[in-house]
């Protein structure tokens, strides 16, 4: 009787205990820039629980809360305080911890996975074989620029530049734009803090500038900002800048500044990120003046392409997994699930009554959808197929035209990341770049001050960081 009674006892234990495993759902502990924030975040969370419950990869996700302050700085923080996640999104600060080791290589968990490594494009693989470590789903972040739809139907010279790109076509629509609309200027970038990098987006490839490091006829690299073609595209700003046709304060303007600009009509081109900037700019452009706008082709010249170079290095965001990790799997499941069918249903359509109504033959779009963020998990709209019509696209015909822009006219970047030992000497070499860029633009210095830059530039610790490229391009 005893022995019957101890073997009942033995079965009900395993019984509850085989209940506690089927049952039991990993934790994964998830931190990502300003999801914990937002209002949608608990409903968004039990949607993708649900999914992944229903596609048989049971999970609990926990959402990290993170202090306020520079988000890079806060992860570096709380991963060297010992609290680490299980499924991080890093902006920054990334390849200090792996060079430490605490970074697991996502390579076979891609290469196992039903639904990433099918929506990958080729710089994100790139990316993924170079440094395997930190993994981001997104069309390649290059700048096109945009003109209003209006403006562009009643400008001939709009049509001709998309019949025919070239540096002299973007002239000329540029003093169109002032002197047949009434634009204050052709084209306005931001300047505060990168300098031309808006404007040499669109014009860099057309006097062959193609990559931060490029090969001269000698067979030899060559930083790209101290080359002759460097220089002559220099000319043509100054000529821009001169004729009132670049925005005067380009120096000083900021994203909302040359934004707003655009939407009052005292910008006639600004470049934006596509497809995703260009998608607001859409959607803006409709609100303040009833029209939509129309992305533009890079300029053909010595070589034709959009920036800034799409660099195949690393990815410069994304998520990635610690090694400390004790749910590994899981936390990449919910990586996989969410560029399942399924899962971008839930990414990108939100919050079921309130950003989309599904009735049993479509899914209505609300006039609260723009407030839903469709890009917490990655920027790309590749693999999304609903499986009902939309009421509306969700996306702009513009951000989507911007899109196929940007993958035909990528540059991938040829470069190299920066040893340790120089990085004080670059910092200081891409200062006096700017420096000098601005004040040639601007007419502070004559552009024969060009050559001048170049001494300085190799001067600075160019020459030695020269030697160093031979070593390590191919």
């Amino acid at each position: 009787m005893k022995k019957n009674r101890f073997m009942l006892v033995c079965v009900a234990a395993m019984a509850i205990l085989g209940c506690t495993i089927v049952g039991a759902q990993p934790k994964v502990r998830l931190v990502l820039k300003d999801l914990d924030t937002d209002p949608n975040t608990p409903q968004f969370i039990q949607l993708i629980e649900k999914g992944m419950a229903a596609a048989g990869t049971p999970v609990k996700i926990e959402v990290v809360k993170v202090p306020a302050g520079n988000y890079a700085e806060k992860i570096s923080l709380m991963i060297m305080s010992g609290d680490i996640p299980d499924l991080i999104y890093f902006q920054g600060g990334d390849d200090r911890i792996a060079m430490q080791g605490l970074l697991e290589d996502l390579t076979p968990y891609v290469n196992k996975s039903k639904n990433i490594k099918n929506v990958l494009d080729p710089h994100s693989k790139a990316r993924l074989e170079n440094y395997p470590y930190l993994i981001w789903v997104a069309p390649p972040r290059v700048r096109a620029p945009v003109i209003r739809k209006d403006w562009y139907d009643s400008l001939p010279s709009a049509k001709a530049l998309v019949a025919k790109p070239t540096v002299d076509a973007y002239y000329t629509l540029f003093k169109d734009l002032v002197q047949k609309k009434g634009a204050q200027y052709g084209i306005s970038v931001t300047g505060a803090t990168n300098g031309a990098e808006e404007l040499d987006s669109i014009f860099d490839a057309a006097f062959g500038i193609t990559s931060t490091w490029m090969k001269g006829s000698d067979g030899h690299w060559v930083y790209c900002r101290v080359t002759p073609n460097e220089k002559e595209k220099l000319e043509f700003y100054v000529k821009l800048y001169k004729e009132g046709l670049l925005d005067p304060e380009y120096l000083t303007k900021k994203w909302d500044t040359k934004e707003q600009a655009f939407y009052e009509g005292k910008a006639g081109i600004v470049p934006g990120v596509a497809p995703s900037s260009i998608d607001v700019y859409a959607n803006k452009m409709m609100k303040t003046q009833n029209t939509t706008i129309v992305p533009l082709p890079p300029p053909a010249g010595k070589a034709q392409g959009l920036g800034p170079f799409v660099d195949v290095i690393k990815e410069s965001r994304g998520f990635a997994i610690p090694v400390t990790s004790k749910v590994k799997d899981s936390a990449f499941a919910i990586l996989d699930f969410i560029w399942s069918p399924a899962g971008l249903k839930i990414a990108k359509l939100g919050i079921p009554g309130v950003h989309y109504i599904e009735e049993p033959n479509r899914y209505v779009i609300t006039d609260r959808y723009p407030e839903w963020v469709n890009s917490w998990f990655g920027d790309s709209f590749n693999g999304f197929n609903p499986d009902k019509p939309l009421s509306r696209p969700i996306i702009t015909d513009a951000a989507v035209e911007s899109g196929k822009l940007a993958i035909k006219y990528m540059m991938p970047d040829k470069t190299f990341l920066i040893p340790e030992q120089y990085i004080t000497n670059w910092d200081a070499m891409t200062n006096l770049y700017k420096e000098y860029e601005a004040d040639i633009i601007t007419g502070k210095k004559p552009i024969s001050a060009f050559d001048e830059f170049v001494q300085k530039w190799y001067r600075a610790g160019g020459t030695d960081l020269t030697k160093y490229a031979q070593t390590v391009l191919k």
